[in-house]
C-alpha cells in the first residue's frame, strides 16, 4: 500500500480485513493551520490541509466552548454519525475555496476518503491572554482547543480498516468578547451615587466581538464626601462583593441607562457574558480610591462660583473573573491603576 506522506507522525496497527495483512500508515500535518468553514451554521467543520491532503472534523460548534477545561479532564465526543473525521487525498493541491465550497470545484478531486468509524475525541481548553508589561493589563483574547483522537478506526475502502490509537490533530482557536472603548465620564441613576455605571459606544464599525456592555460599580456614597481631598490622599476603600462591588457583562443587545436604572431586572437584553471583581487586599489589591475636587462654573475664573464637587475614581490591581466558572480562574487585570472615570455632585 503506498505511504501516505500526511497528518501524524506515528507507528500503528493495521487491522486488515482481507488477509490479515500489516502495514502502516503515517500522517504528519504538524505545520498546518487549523481553519474553519461555516461557523454560526449548521454544516461546521474545521480542517487542515497538507497540499494535496486534507483532515476533517465535522463535531457541533459548540463543542468549541470558551470555558476551560479541568487539567486531565477534556470534553470527550465518540464518533458517530454526528462527530466525524474524514481523511481526503486530492489529485491536486487545495485552499479554503475548494474545502469550504457548497458546490464542489470541478478540479481537484477526491481520490480517496477514509471515514472513521469509531473512536473519541479529546477537547482541552486554554484562555490566551495580552499583558501589558509596563502597566500590568492584562486582557483575554481567545482560547485555545487542543484536540487528540484516540482508538480512531478508520474505514480505508475495499474491506480494510486501520486503527490509530492516538492521534493529535492540534489546536483550534476561538476568539473571546472583548472590551469596548469607555470614556472616562460615569453616569448614574439619578441622585444615587452608589450605583455608577459606564456604557462604550457601539456603532456599525464595531468589530463582532466587542458586544454591549456595561461596566458597573456599586459603592459606598460616604466615599464622595463635599471636600477637597488633600494632595496624595484619596479617600479608599476596597472592593468586597457587597458595598463595593465591581462589575462587566456583556449583553446579546444594544442597553441604555434606562436599563441599568429599572427598578425591577428587565428580561432583555440577556447577558451574555459576566465579569466580577475578586475581594480586595489591603494595600495590595481591589482598591477604590476616590480623589475629589471643586468643579466652577465654566469659563472657570477667580469670578466663577462653585456648583459642586468632581469625584475621580481610580482603581488599583483589580482582578476581574469569570461567573460562570470561578473555580478555573478565567480572568484579567484592570492594571496597576485603572481610572474608572469621574462625575460631579452638584451643591
Amino acid at each position: 500500500m503506498r505511504k501516505i506522506v500526511g497528518f501524524f507522525v506515528l507507528l500503528f496497527s493495521l487491522n486488515a480485513c482481507d488477509d490479515g495483512d500489516f502495514t502502516i500508515e503515517s500522517f504528519d500535518f504538524t505545520s498546518a493551520t487549523t481553519n474553519s468553514c461555516n461557523s454560526g451554521e449548521s454544516g461546521f467543520f474545521i480542517y487542515k490541509i497538507n497540499d494535496n491532503e486534507a483532515l476533517i472534523l465535522q463535531i457541533p460548534e459548540t463543542n468549541f466552548e470558551n470555558e476551560i477545561t479541568p487539567t486531565g479532564v477534556p470534553r470527550t465526543l465518540s464518533i458517530n454519525s454526528t462527530n466525524k473525521v474524514i481523511y481526503r487525498l486530492y489529485n491536486g493541491d487545495l485552499n479554503t475555496n475548494v474545502i469550504c465550497n457548497t458546490i464542489p470545484p470541478a478540479n481537484p478531486t477526491v481520490t480517496k476518503e477514509w471515514n472513521a468509524l469509531s473512536g473519541n475525541i479529546e477537547i482541552s481548553t486554554s484562555v490566551n491572554k495580552e499583558v501589558d508589561e509596563t502597566t500590568n493589563a492584562s486582557e483575554i483574547t481567545g482560547y485555545t482547543h487542543s484536540i487528540v483522537l484516540r482508538n480512531v478506526n478508520f474505514d480505508t475502502g475495499n474491506g480494510n480498516q486501520q486503527l490509530f490509537t492516538e492521534l493529535v490533530f492540534g489546536d483550534y482557536v476561538t476568539s473571546s468578547l472583548r472590551q469596548g472603548d469607555f470614556d472616562v465620564n460615569i453616569a448614574q441613576c439619578g441622585s444615587d451615587n452608589s450605583f455608577l455605571f459606564k456604557i462604550p459606544v457601539i456603532g456599525s464599525s464595531t468589530p463582532a466581538n466587542v458586544p454591549p456592555q456595561a461596566m458597573t460599580l456599586r459603592i459606598d456614597p460616604n466615599l464622595f464626601v463635599a471636600e477637597v481631598t488633600p494632595e496624595n490622599q484619596p479617600r479608599t476603600a476596597l472592593i468586597n462583593g457587597t458595598s463595593n462591588f465591581l462589575q462587566l457583562v456583556y449583553y446579546n443587545d444594544i442597553i441604555g441607562s434606562e436599563f441599568l436604572c429599572a427598578s425591577e431586572t428587565p428580561t432583555y437584553p440577556i447577558p451574555i457574558e459576566e465579569f466580577n471583581a475578586e475581594n480586595g487586599v489591603t494595600d495590595v489589591s481591589g482598591i477604590i480610591e476616590v480623589t475629589t475636587t471643586i468643579e466652577y462654573e465654566i469659563p472657570t475664573d477667580n469670578q466663577s462660583p462653585v456648583i459642586g464637587h468632581r469625584h475621580k475614581i481610580i482603581l488599583k490591581n483589580v482582578t476581574m473573573t469569570k461567573v460562570s466558572s470561578p473555580e478555573l480562574q478565567i480572568s484579567f487585570n484592570l492594571g496597576n491603576v485603572y481610572e474608572f472615570g469621574e462625575f460631579v455632585i452638584l451643591l
